[in-house]
């Protein structure tokens, strides 16, 4: 029969035949909060005068006696706020929840009376006896309508604490762009929520669309992502975030991706402060632009919501009162206008101490600062130039003596004593009790320098190095700079005390790193010296030769394993040192040659199979010095040793006769790969009948070749060759011709074997 749903058959363009599920309204959380501080159980007890009825079936309407109803229309709430004005302070609540609700009526004249409808069912459905007419007209609601109120909220879905949190901050999510939120509290509704809930319905239906979107969007960044296109990666993910700001994926991709590119504006910056982490754009951002700000928290998981900072950031600085403590957060600021997103660096949540002052003395270091808000205490620690730490204990109030400024109210210090010179770094660290147990700031430092003397430098050599010159290395002289110098008489003894103004110049054949250079004939004693601003200590000498480099040098392999060297002999020089490097990284062997031999009996010398590299120079003429091998001339590179072999061999016999001779050539290479551009080898056959034996390649006509390429290939390459003419036999003689012939052995059997009969 009539009645027994909700507006049903009235034909009314507000009746409806199910209840709202959700109040669907921004901030409905503070509008209940000023409600129940008023104490009202529902908005129309605010409405309807003492003694009056709520009719809610058509819309609001108040029933203060028989025929006598009033729509609460936006003119009405006017009224009924303006009488509550006249009546003083004692209403200044009920005006401020007046004034809300007259801004919601203008918004949407639907809303008001969805609100009321569904803190009515509510209220039903938490009675015990909430399936009666009674209770709904003890809520204040017509007789007339009561029971099909009640009718209608025993269909209504039923909501616990979960589920009613879901439907009162739905809106709250949505309009705020919170889509991940929206969509958890979607999911805490039953199935059944938007069924009977058209305006709801469609508001579902646009966030499952926009979740979907969102979705589609990250999957594209992901697989962007994993083809490491960053660029595409991080535009996606941006994009996912313009449509979900509150998708931890999305914003924890963007930062993952983010690359700053040409015109980007920089990161956002993050300092602690007392009392939160203040937040500003960074000087190159949209002047105009504004973002909502988002905080990411280290070790915090995947799907944690994303915490919002309250406000937006904009020309001033926006403060995170809510950091964690003690917690590395990172922040990231998504523009509201789809610009470029801000993204912070990592930063640890602990204020550091201000105004750190460092002072110096003779072997002295002091240091105050002020301690921030909240820190229980503080840590210093001083290292020093070896890289040793130290702990300084704990700190007192500054004072006079300490270099610092003898006594300013709130200013701890500290002080270090007995320290050796150098370099010194103070660490002031803040205590924080945290949740988790102490917590430390990251610390702030400051140097200092502790004068007045370098360390002396204890020992200097000097090597020979195989690429010319020498190597000089040498201990001690921390805390200032080495110098080589070559003093202009006698040397000053080492340790003595120096002026630096008075110092030689610097030689300009050695640089910073110990590499000497110095020009042929050279024979001095280098010396160093550390210095240390003006003052100076002098060390160490060494005594350096550079000889003159020889020229001609030649080197060509004679057997295998040696090589003959041959040289111009320098003028003026009794011996000639010659060494022999392997390239292969062996050790390397020096010769000395005293010219009468070498004019007498010329230099032969074991090089081994492998490739090497011969240097010759004349030998130093002080027996104390060492020589430094000459940087250009006098050194020659000996490839590995290639050779290559050929007999001949007669020829199989055949019955009464033998067949043709063989040629066999065969490539050697004991010193490993013989690399490219072998010669060929060209077979060459002298005259008939006995003529004389080939010399050179034009003594006779080539009878034969075998390229370079041929041996490369297979290593032994066999070729027959034509019989004697009737002539009679002839000598052949094999020859390297082209590519690397000078380099390569041709290794020859007997002369009497190189007869072809």
């Amino acid at each position: 029969m009539t009645g027994t749903e909700f507006g049903h058959a009235l034909g009314r363009s507000r009746a409806l035949s199910g209840l709202p599920a959700a109040p669907l309204v921004a901030r409905y959380g503070e509008l209940l909060a000023e409600q129940q501080a008023l104490g009202l159980g529902h908005l129309g007890e605010l409405l309807v005068p003492a003694g009056g009825r709520l009719r809610v079936l058509d819309g609001i309407f108040a029933v203060d006696g028989p025929g006598r109803r009033r729509h609460m229309g936006t003119e009405a709430l006017r009224e009924l706020r303006g009488l509550l004005t006249s009546r003083g302070g004692a209403e200044d609540g009920a005006g401020a929840l007046l004034d809300r609700l007259i801004g919601i009526q203008e918004r949407d004249p639907a809303a008001l009376r969805r609100i009321l409808l569904y803190q009515l069912v509510r209220l039903l459905h938490d009675h015990p006896r909430g399936d009666l007419a009674e209770t709904a007209a003890g809520f204040g609601v017509d007789p007339d309508e009561a029971a099909a109120l009640v009718h209608a909220a025993a269909a209504s879905p039923r909501l616990d604490a979960a589920g009613r949190a879901a439907a009162e901050g739905l809106e709250d999510a949505w309009l705020a762009g919170r889509v991940r939120a929206a969509a958890r509290a979607a999911a805490a509704l039953p199935r059944s929520a938007a069924a009977g809930d058209p305006p709801l319905a469609g508001r579902l239906a646009e966030l499952a669309a926009r979740v979907r979107a969102a979705d589609a969007l990250l999957d594209e960044a992901r697989a962007h992502e994993d083809r490491q296109d960053r660029a595409r990666a991080a535009a996606a993910y941006g994009r996912a975030a313009r449509l979900a700001w509150d998708c931890p994926r999305a914003v924890r991709g963007l930062v993952r991706t983010h690359r700053p590119a040409e015109g980007d504006p920089g990161p956002l910056e993050a300092v602690p402060v007392p009392g939160g982490v203040a937040l500003r754009r960074p000087p190159g951002a949209d002047p105009d632009g504004t973002w909502r700000v988002v905080r990411l928290t280290r070790r915090e998981p995947v799907t944690t919501p994303l915490p919002e900072v309250a406000g937006r950031l904009g020309s001033g600085p926006l403060t995170d009162g809510r950091a964690p403590l003690g917690r590395e957060v990172r922040y990231v600021a998504l523009p509201d206008d789809g610009g470029t997103p801000l993204i912070g660096a990592p930063l640890l949540v602990a204020p550091e101490v201000t105004e750190l002052r460092l002072s110096d003395g003779r072997s002295r270091i002091a240091a105050s600062w002020l301690r921030p808000p909240g820190a229980t205490g503080v840590r210093v620690t001083l290292t020093g130039p070896e890289g040793r730490t130290t702990d300084l204990g704990a700190p007192g109030a500054a004072g006079a003596g300490d270099g610092t400024s003898g006594g300013e109210t709130g200013r701890e210090g500290v002080r270090a004593e007995g320290i050796g010179p150098g370099e010194y770094v103070l660490r002031v660290r803040c205590r924080y009790a945290g949740a988790g147990g102490e917590v430390v700031s990251g610390g702030v430092e400051a140097a200092a320098t502790v004068h007045p003397w370098p360390q002396p430098v204890a020992g200097l050599r000097a090597t020979a190095r195989d690429a010319g010159g020498l190597e000089l290395r040498w201990t001690g002289g921390d805390g200032g700079d080495v110098r080589f110098v070559r003093w202009p008489g006698r040397a000053p003894a080492e340790g003595a005390e120096l002026a630096a103004a008075e110092l030689p110049a610097a030689l300009d054949w050695v640089d910073a790193t110990g590499i000497a250079q110095p020009p042929p004939g050279t024979l001095a004693t280098v010396s160093a010296v550390a210095v240390l601003g003006e003052r100076a200590l002098a060390g160490p000498g060494v005594a350096v030769e550079a000889p003159e480099a020889v020229s001609g040098l030649t080197v060509r392999r004679t057997s295998a394993g040696r090589a003959k060297v041959s040289f111009d002999w320098p003028e003026g020089a009794g011996r000639v040192t010659v060494a022999v490097t392997p390239e292969s990284g062996g050790e390397r062997a020096e010769h000395l040659v005293v010219r009468a031999v070498f004019l007498r009996e010329g230099l032969e010398l074991p090089v081994g199979p492998g490739a090497a590299r011969v240097t010759a120079y004349a030998a130093p003429r002080s027996a104390h010095a060492v020589a430094a091998a000459p940087r250009d001339g006098g050194q020659a590179a000996l490839p590995a040793d290639v050779a290559i072999a050929y007999r001949i061999l007669p020829g199989p016999r055949r019955m009464l006769r033998r067949g043709p001779a063989v040629l066999r050539v065969s490539l050697l290479s004991p010193g490993g790969d013989p690399g490219s551009g072998l010669p060929d080898f060209v077979l060459v056959r002298g005259a008939a009948g006995g003529g004389p034996r080939p010399h050179r390649p034009s003594d006779g006509a080539e009878l034969c070749r075998v390229t370079g390429a041929e041996l490369a290939d297979s290593g032994t390459v066999e070729r027959e060759i034509l019989p004697h003419p009737p002539g009679g036999p002839y000598a052949v003689r094999g020859f390297l011709l082209g590519g690397r012939a000078a380099s390569v052995r041709l290794d020859e059997p007997s002369l009497t074997s190189l007869v072809v009969r």
